[in-house]
């Protein structure tokens, strides 16, 4: 498969989840919270240099956990709100 045709592929694809999440942003204040503090906890973990401080590393690996811990609530009610 060409890069145009996994393009077009993946376009389909992110256009469907896309609007899935506006849907559910709008109809759902927690996945809406939950957003908002996933890109907080993303956004604190770019500013860390956990490779050469021990205790940013110790942090960054706070915060990885609690961004994987969101993801699994906001995977549950992508899938409770998905569409057949």
């Amino acid at each position: 498969m060409g890069n145009k045709a996994m393009g077009e592929h993946l376009d389909l694809v992110l256009s469907r989840f896309g609007n899935m999440l506006k849907r559910i942003t709008a109809n759902n204040a927690e996945f809406d919270d939950l957003c908002v503090k996933h890109a907080e906890v993303t956004s604190e973990i770019r500013k860390l240099d956990a490779a050469s401080d021990p205790r940013q590393a110790e942090l960054d690996d706070r915060l990885r956990r609690r961004r994987a811990a969101m993801e699994d609530q906001m995977f549950a009610i992508m899938q409770s709100n998905t569409r057949v």
